[in-house]
């Protein structure tokens, strides 16, 4: 697996994307949902990237994008979501949904 990956960030904050070789492999979308809260969205991978960290390193770029900017992240993805509940070290921006 080369380790030449490059993660991007999306135009108009719509999320990021991971690229080899000048191909992309890889993309997280986010929704900005006013001033302090993200939506992931979906995440797309290469299939030749699936057992890889790539989608757990497109997450990241999230998280640090949201505490930079200071937002809390709700996942839709179910991908995301489960990367989320592995890594207490993103508690700091999970939104946590309150039943009514």
């Amino acid at each position: 697996m080369p380790s030449d990956i490059i993660y991007q960030e999306l135009q108009n904050n719509g999320g990021f994307c991971a690229k080899c070789n000048g191909r992309q492999i890889g993309r997280i979308d986010i929704i900005t949902v006013g001033i302090d809260r993200l939506i992931i969205e979906s995440t797309q991978i290469d299939k030749d990237y699936n057992n890889t960290d790539l989608c757990h390193n497109l997450v990241q770029c999230v998280v640090e994008f949201a505490r930079r900017t200071g937002r809390k992240i709700l996942c839709r993805c179910p991908r995301a979501q489960s990367i989320f509940n592995r890594c207490p070290e993103f508690d700091d921006v999970r939104m946590i949904r309150v039943a009514v």
